[in-house]
């Protein structure tokens, strides 16, 4: 008989009676720690409109976002696809935020006014919607 044969044959019998025992394995590593966390989403509209082709109408590539936690601490900056009309930060800790959003070019240069909402309140499992208007007198031809 061959060792591999036995092996095999004796690591059967060793799992067959780690469950006749009621032997669980549980995993402690909290792997869904994204599952608790809130999340902001930042909808954007251009000169009051929410159609992708006022992206192209005024140049904008893309939507910045910088936030900030409520030390002055910065949690993350992002940037999305104007066509995309906003943007979704997940995994923030619960708590409040101040978030600056501005518009970008194709060279991801500003080219708008910053417009900065504080003490925006993120709670755990929640997405948080901050709605943010750019009028075209904002926009940096």
């Amino acid at each position: 008989m061959k060792l591999s044969k036995v092996l095999t044959g004796l690591a059967g019998c060793v799992l067959a009676t780690a469950s006749l025992t009621g032997c669980i394995v549980v995993d402690h590593d909290d792997d869904h720690d994204h599952l608790t966390r809130g999340s902001l989403t930042v909808a954007l509209t251009i000169d009051g409109s929410d159609d992708p082709w006022a992206c192209f109408d005024h140049d904008v590539s893309g939507v910045a976002v910088s936030v900030e936690d409520e030390d002055g601490f910065l949690i993350v900056d992002a940037v999305g696809d104007c066509d995309d009309l906003g943007l979704t930060i997940d995994g923030l800790s619960e708590g409040y935020y101040d978030v600056d959003v501005w518009l970008v070019d194709f060279d991801g240069d500003a080219m708008s006014d910053i417009v900065r909402i504080e003490s925006v309140d993120v709670l755990d499992g929640a997405d948080t919607l901050v709605e943010v208007d750019f009028p075209w007198t904002w926009i940096d031809p």
